[in-house]
């Protein structure tokens, strides 16, 4: 009877622990497969982490997309440069905002430069977007009145509205979007690849490629032709990956707080791999002595 008595004991005791294993098991294996495809870019070595600009939206504060505090926002989320829309007011001061009905209650950009003069924000890029593009004088004048031209770019300028802006109206670098031709493609293949006269024509400064087109043939042709590019926002988590192991630098993303951690975490997983190599080198050469 005693035996007995062991015996289902120790089928009841087994068959909690099984139920606790599967209870703790289960968790992990659904996050293991929610966050797969993230993690299987990040074993892969990311060769230019020092280098990478996560480009955002600026965040919406109160219903506002465009404001001093949303640009801060998206800073605290972990941007290096933030997308704020840009119109100009009947006497030409630049505000911003995306309707040009509500410019003369909007902010003013010479509030926002002020801003990012500040210790905490001065190394921020900000990407002006136009919206509806007047005389660039002031603009110009503000952008030096607090040293913001080597940080301010000019965005949001497709095929359609190239002639709206050129570089003897700007001060400002300008980067014009650009959809790859199946001839730059072609070129891009066989090395023959020229620089878009686009460029020459209107003197930009650069180009906004989607990240279909960034593929590491692309993004090295154009960082051997000195171009620079920003990677247009992509909400997929696996191609903003793809394209930062492909060598861009500059991504525009969807979601800045989960990009910041995924590169984060990306960077953590770099650093540790380094450490244990270095540790098993030293292991090796001690052997080895």
């Amino acid at each position: 009877m005693k035996n007995k008595k062991r015996l289902i004991l120790i089928i009841c005791l087994s068959v909690l622990a099984l139920l606790a294993a599967v209870a703790i098991s289960v968790p992990l294996i659904r996050n293991a497969v929610e966050d797969s495809r993230i993690r299987g870019y990040l074993s892969q070595d990311l060769g230019n982490v020092d280098n990478i600009v996560l480009i955002s939206r600026c965040a919406e504060i109160d219903g506002k997309s465009n404001s001093v505090a949303g640009v801060k926002e998206a800073v605290r989320l972990g941007a290096d440069g933030v997308i704020v829309d840009l119109c100009f007011r009947k006497d030409g001061t630049p505000v911003i905002t995306d309707d040009y009905g509500e410019s003369g209650s909007a902010t003013t950009l010479e509030e926002l430069f002020v801003q990012m003069n500040s210790d905490k924000y001065k190394d921020i890029l900000i990407y002006l977007n136009i919206v509806q593009l007047s005389e660039m004088n002031k603009l110009n004048s503000i952008a030096v009145k607090h040293n913001m031209v080597g940080r301010t770019f000019i965005t949001g300028i497709d095929e359609e509205h190239y002639g709206l802006i050129n570089s003897d109206g700007t001060i400002l670098p300008f980067l014009l979007d650009y959809e790859l031709t199946d001839e730059d493609k072609s070129a891009i293949a066989d090395g023959t690849f020229s620089a878009p006269e686009c460029i020459s024509e209107y003197g930009a400064s650069g180009l906004v490629i989607s990240a279909e087109d960034a593929t590491p043939e692309t993004v090295k042709t154009l960082n051997d032709f000195g171009i620079p590019f920003i990677i247009s926002a992509t909400d997929s988590e696996e191609k903003y990956c793809e394209v930062l192991l492909n060598g861009a630098s500059s991504v525009c993303v969807s979601d800045i707080k989960r990009a910041s951690q995924i590169l984060d975490d990306w960077i953590v997983s770099m650093q540790e791999r380094h450490s244990l190599s270095v540790e098993q080198s030293l292991a090796d050469l001690k052997q080895n002595k």
